[in-house]
């Protein structure tokens, strides 16, 4: 029975680092870069409906406060609102595989803002991971001639940096009574609030919303980022941090593989060192046991 569940998580994870990858393949092919902020309104309400659907039906519908909703907004900034934004923005200017390359060096960050507020120690294996992660993503962000996809690349690495300030925050801040489903309709629930308010600000029409419904390839990142959620929740709650880290070793060839299939891009020498040394440095600091001290904001 031990066997069988071990072999159940492994597959998950697999099925989510694919899942993972493929995501930014769709991000990619809807090609939403002319205004981002029209496509996360469809995409949040779809993802809130699907998330209070699973919470009606456990009869896990909570009540938001003031504490809980600074916490969701925040949280939701920087878990959906500012990489999603960028993610579509960036998506269509280069390979796939490359974001997902710069994407998965979100430990690295992790690690850097984590050393900056002093909250873990120093060691050898935690500063060559450090190194090795920053040579891989400086080769991503050098290693081609073309300048403007050198600039792209550059503000790409906001969303490694935004996936990591979410991290920090939600593990130091994280309320007490509320469960990882609660947090992550919160946190959708606060998105679509804020991207409602900036598209009143910046103007979008009705219709710029509306045209996302008609394309297949809007239902299937839907479906898609919806799938990876909830994946990535039930694995974190049934099998923890450190076994959910694991994936991060996966989606980097996963993602050069849907990138492959679905654009025809190529797999070349300066994209697999990069690899290579981004997979050391999550080697080095992805096993790190290392927890902050979690203070709810209630």
């Amino acid at each position: 029975m031990s066997k069988l569940h071990d072999y159940k998580g492994t597959f998950l994870l697999f099925l989510l680092s694919t899942l993972w990858a493929l995501h930014f393949s769709l991000v990619k092919l809807v090609d939403a870069d002319k205004n981002p902020f029209s496509i996360l309104v469809p995409l949040l309400l779809i993802l809130c409906f699907l998330f209070y659907i699973i919470l009606k039906f456990y009869n896990q519908i909570f009540r938001f406060t003031f504490k809980k909703s600074i916490f969701f907004i925040i949280a939701g900034l920087f878990a959906y609102v500012i990489p999603l934004y960028i993610e579509f923005l960036v998506a269509p200017k280069m390979d796939s595989g490359i974001l997902v390359l710069i994407v998965s060096s979100v430990p690295v960050f992790t690690l850097l803002i984590v050393w900056i507020f002093r909250l873990l120690a120093v060691s050898l294996r935690l500063i060559f991971g450090t190194i090795f992660g920053l040579i891989g993503i400086s080769l991503i962000l050098v290693g081609g001639n073309d300048k403007a996809l050198n600039l792209w690349a550059l503000i790409a690495l906001i969303v490694p940096l935004s996936y990591s300030f979410d991290a920090i925050f939600m593990e130091k801040y994280w309320p007490k009574k509320l469960n990882t489903f609660q947090v992550a309709f919160g946190e959708c629930f606060a998105s679509l609030i804020l991207i409602i308010f900036l598209n009143i600000i910046i103007g979008t029409n009705l219709s710029e919303y509306t045209y996302w419904f008609n394309l297949k390839s809007f239902w299937l990142l839907t479906f898609v980022t919806f799938i990876e959620i909830s994946l990535f929740f039930y694995i974190l709650k049934n099998r923890g941090a450190v076994f959910i880290n694991l994936g991060s070793y996966l989606v980097m060839p996963a993602g050069f593989l849907w990138g492959f299939i679905i654009f025809g891009e190529t797999f070349t020498l300066i994209k697999f060192v990069c690899t290579i040394l981004i997979i050391s440095s999550i080697f080095l600091i992805g096993n790190q046991e290392f927890k902050i001290k979690n203070t709810p904001i209630e």
